[in-house]
C-alpha cells in the first residue's frame, strides 16, 4: 500500500511540474482535430451554400466525410504526433541534461526504476488525455452539426488507435535519444535522426541510382525503408484514408500496429538499459556513451556528405567530378564540426583522424561503386530459366479503376493483371537495348518491365527501344500480340461489368461526332474485343487510326478506344449504326482552310539594337522577331479543298504509336465547316485542328505562306 501511494504521490509531482507541457499538448491536440474540424465543416457548408450539392443526402455525406478525414486518418497529423513524442519525451527526462540535478534527483530516496516509470507513464497518460478530450469535443461539435455516423466514429476509433502506436514509436525514439546524449540540441538532433535515418537512405540510394544507372525504374518497383515508422505513416496514410470501407482501413493498418509494436517495444528496451547503465557524468556530453562517437560520426558523417553532393550534382547539371569534390569536403568538413560537437571546443577538429578516414573512405567508395556501376546494375538481364512471367508498360498509359471506378494506377494494374510468359523477345530487347545508344535511336520510346523471377523477387527496369529497327518489329509483334499483353494493357478486354453501366458514347473521326445508344455497350465490347485479336506492333505502327470510340462510365471514368480500318466487327457495327464517317472530309461540307505556317526554320533568328542571335543558317532568311515568323493564309475554293484534304490528318487522333516526323509540325490546319451543312461535325466547336503528311504539303500552300512580303 505504501508503494502504491509512493507511486501515486510521485505521479502527481510529476505531472505538477510538467504543467507547461500539459498546456502545450492539449493546445496542439485541439488544434490538430478540432480546428481542421471546424475548417472542413465549415467549407461544406460554404459549398452547399453556393449550390454544389443537389440533394440534401449528398450534403450530408459531404458533412459525414469531412468529420472522418479531419478527426481520421489526416496526413498532416505526422508532424503534431512528432513534436508530442519528441516535447513529451525530451522534458520528461530532462533533468538528465544538468549534473546538479542528476545528483539531486539521485540522492532522493526512490527507485531509480520507478522513476523511470513514473515519467513514462505520465508522459502517455499526457498525450492520451489530450488527445481523446480533443477527439471528444471534435465528435460533439461534429453531432450539433449532424455531421457525424457510425462509420465515421469506426474510423476515428481505428485512426486513433494507429496515431497512438505512431506517437509511442516517436515517443520511445525521443527517449532513447534522451539517454544516448547530454544536451537538448544534440537530444533533438538525435531523435530526429533515429526517426528519418533509414527514410533518408534509402532516398539518397535511390537518387544515386536514378542518377548514374540507365536501367533504374521505380515504376514497379521501388526501394522502401523495412523499419521507419515515418515512412510508413508518410507513404501509406492516403491510401488507407482512401479507402471505401472500416473493414478495409482496419485490415490495412492492422500489418503496421503489429510492426510498430515491436518497433517500440525494442525502443523502449535500449532506452531502458541505457537508463541503467548511464554515468551521471554525461550531463551536458554530446553523447553519454563515448564508445559510441566514432560510429555516430560515421553514421551521421558519410549520408549527409552524399546527400550535399548529389544536391551539388543536380545543380550542376550533372558534373559528377563537382558532386565528388563536394562528397569529399563534405566528409572531411563533416567530420571536423562532429568532432566540435562532442568536445564543443574549436580545436577538437582534427581530433579521431581514424573515424575521419573511415567515413571519407566510405564516400569515396560509395561513389564508385554507383558511378562505375561495379555491381553491373546496367548489365542486369536475368536468365531465361530464372524468370517466372513479366509485365510491362509499352509507350501506352491508359486509365484503369476498380469495380467502383475508383482510380487504380497503371503500374499496379498491369503488375497485377499482366503475366507474360513468352520471355523470350523482352528479354532479347532488354539485352539489345545495353548494345544500343539511345541518342542515335531514330524513334526511341521507353519501356517499363517488371520481372518476377522464379525465386519470389522482383526486379524493375527500363530500357528503350527503337521504334524505327526493323529487326525489333518481329519482337515488339511477339510481345504486343500476346493475350497477356492485350489483357493486361486494356481494361476493356477483361471488364465485362462496366459496360452495363455506360453513360455516354460517342464516335469520332477527328470531326464527325455521333452519340451511339449507350445500351449498345455490350455490343460495341464484344465487337471491338474481337478486332483486338489482330492487334499487334505492325499494325499499330504502320496504320493510323480512322476514328475514336469514347465510351464514359460512372465517377468520369472513360475509354478513348482507337478503330483502324482493319477492325472489320467494329467498323460493321459503326456502318450499321450510321456513325461510320471516313477521316477523309468531302470538300462539299468544308467553309474555309486556314492554314498557319510557324516557319520553324527560323526559330532563334533576330535581330535588335543591342545584339545579334543567330542559331540557324541565317544566309537564307531575314533575321526576325520570334512573333513575326508566323504566316496565316485561308483558303476558300473548292479545287484548293480537294488539294488540302487527302493530305491532311486530325491531330486528335494521333496514336502515340506512329513517329511524330510523320507529320508536319511546321503547319496548323484549321477546318472550318459550313454552318447549313449536315455533316455531323461537332458544333461545340469553331473548327478543327489538322496537320499534313511529312512532305504532302501543297504547292500553293507553301507558296502562300511563304516567309517575307
Amino acid at each position: 500500500m505504501t508503494s502504491r501511494n509512493s507511486f501515486w504521490v510521485s505521479s502527481v509531482e510529476n505531472h505538477r511540474r510538467r504543467i507547461w507541457v500539459w498546456i502545450m499538448a492539449a493546445l496542439v491536440q485541439v488544434t490538430s482535430y478540432v480546428g481542421i474540424l471546424t475548417v472542413y465543416l465549415s467549407r461544406i457548408r460554404m459549398w452547399n451554400e453556393e449550390g454544389d450539392y443537389i440533394t440534401a443526402e449528398e450534403f450530408r455525406q459531404a458533412m459525414y466525410r469531412a468529420t472522418q478525414d479531419a478527426l481520421g486518418f489526416h496526413e498532416d497529423r505526422l508532424i503534431t504526433l512528432m513534436f508530442l513524442g519528441f516535447m513529451i519525451g525530451m522534458q520528461g527526462f530532462s533533468y538528465l541534461y544538468d549534473r546538479k540535478k542528476v545528483d539531486l534527483y539521485h540522492s532522493v530516496p526512490v527507485d531509480k526504476n520507478k522513476r523511470f516509470l513514473v515519467i513514462y507513464g505520465n508522459g502517455i497518460v499526457i498525450y492520451l488525455a489530450t488527445t481523446l478530450t480533443s477527439l471528444l469535443i471534435g465528435v460533439i461539435t461534429a453531432a450539433v452539426q449532424s455531421a457525424v455516423n457510425g462509420e465515421g466514429m469506426a474510423v476515428i476509433g481505428v485512426s486513433f488507435l494507429w496515431n497512438f502506436l505512431f506517437f509511442l514509436v516517436m515517443y520511445h525514439t525521443a527517449i532513447l535519444a534522451v539517454m544516448l546524449t547530454g544536451n537538448r540540441f544534440i537530444t533533438l538532433a538525435a531523435a530526429g535522426t533515429f526517426a528519418l535515418y533509414e527514410m533518408v537512405s534509402y532516398i539518397l540510394f535511390e537518387n544515386m541510382q536514378e542518377a548514374f544507372f540507365d536501367t533504374k525504374d521505380s515504376f514497379y518497383v521501388s526501394l522502401k525503408p523495412k523499419l521507419s515508422a515515418v515512412a510508413d505513416y508518410l507513404y501509406h496514410i492516403y491510401e488507407i484514408r482512401d479507402l471505401e470501407s472500416v473493414r478495409e482501413m482496419a485490415a490495412s493498418v492492422l500489418p503496421f500496429y503489429g510492426k510498430w509494436s515491436v518497433l517500440m517495444a525494442a525502443l523502449l528496451a535500449a532506452a531502458w538499459l541505457c537508463y541503467r547503465r548511464r554515468p551521471s557524468e554525461a550531463a551536458g556530453k554530446a553523447i553519454a556513451f563515448p564508445f559510441l562517437e566514432p560510429v555516430v560520426k560515421v553514421a551521421v558523417v558519410i549520408p549527409a556528405a552524399i546527400g550535399l553532393g548529389m544536391w551539388v550534382y543536380g545543380a550542376g547539371y550533372g558534373d559528377t567530378t563537382l558532386a565528388f569534390a563536394t562528397m569529399i569536403a563534405g566528409g572531411v568538413l563533416g567530420s571536423a564540426v562532429m568532432e566540435v560537437i562532442y568536445d564543443f571546443d574549436l580545436k577538437s577538429m582534427l581530433h579521431h583522424l581514424i573515424s575521419s578516414g573511415i567515413a571519407v573512405a566510405g564516400i569515396g567508395m560509395i561513389f564508385f561503386i554507383f558511378k562505375e556501376d561495379i555491381f553491373g546494375y546496367d548489365k542486369y538481364v536475368p536468365a531465361k530459366d530464372k524468370v517466372e512471367s513479366a509485365a510491362l508498360v509499352l509507350n501506352e498509359y491508359p486509365d484503369f479503376w476498380d469495380e467502383n471506378f475508383g482510380y487504380v494506377d497503371i503500374s499496379e494494374s498491369t503488375a497485377a493483371n499482366m503475366h507474360i510468359t513468352d520471355l523470350e523477345p523482352i528479354l532479347r530487347l532488354a539485352s539489345k537495348a545495353q548494345q544500343e545508344d539511345q541518342e542515335k535511336m531514330e524513334d526511341a520510346r521507353a519501356i517499363h518491365v517488371l520481372y518476377r523471377l522464379r525465386s519470389g523477387r522482383k526486379v524493375g527496369r527500363m530500357f528503350f527501344v527503337d521504334f524505327d529497327n526493323p529487326v525489333n518489329e518481329e519482337l515488339l509483334d511477339q510481345i504486343i500480340g500476346t493475350v497477356e499483353y492485350k489483357e493486361g494493357t486494356y481494361q476493356i478486354m477483361t471488364d465485362q461489368e462496366s459496360f452495363d453501366r455506360v453513360q455516354a458514347m460517342t464516335y469520332s473521326n477527328g470531326a464527325a461526332e455521333i452519340a451511339l445508344p449507350v445500351e449498345d455497350g455490350q455490343k460495341i465490347r464484344e465487337a471491338y474485343v474481337k478486332d483486338m485479336a489482330r492487334f499487334d506492333f505492325t499494325l499499330a505502327r504502320n496504320s493510323r487510326p480512322c476514328g475514336e470510340l469514347r465510351i464514359r462510365f460512372p465517377n468520369w471514368r472513360s475509354y478513348n478506344l482507337y478503330v483502324y480500318e482493319s477492325f472489320e466487327n467494329t467498323v460493321a457495327y459503326l456502318k450499321e449504326a450510321k456513325a461510320y464517317y471516313p477521316v477523309t472530309l468531302d470538300p462539299a461540307d468544308i467553309d474555309s482552310i486556314t492554314v498557319t505556317n510557324y516557319h520553324n526554320e527560323l526559330e532563334g533568328l533576330y535581330e535588335n539594337k543591342t545584339d545579334v542571335y543567330v542559331t540557324r543558317d541565317a544566309a537564307a532568311a531575314e533575321y526576325t522577331y520570334d512573333e513575326d515568323r508566323i504566316v496565316s493564309e485561308t483558303f476558300y475554293e473548292r479545287e484548293e479543298f480537294e488539294k488540302i484534304l487527302p493530305v491532311i490528318y486530325p491531330n486528335n487522333l494521333a496514336a502515340t504509336w506512329h513517329d511524330y516526323k510523320e507529320t508536319d509540325s511546321n503547319y496548323d490546319v484549321y477546318i472550318t465547316f459550313k454552318k447549313d451543312t449536315t455533316y455531323p461535325y461537332n458544333r461545340s466547336n469553331y473548327g478543327f485542328s489538322y496537320q499534313f503528311y511529312t512532305g504532302a504539303v501543297p504547292e500553293f500552300v507553301d507558296a502562300a505562306t511563304a516567309y517575307g512580303d
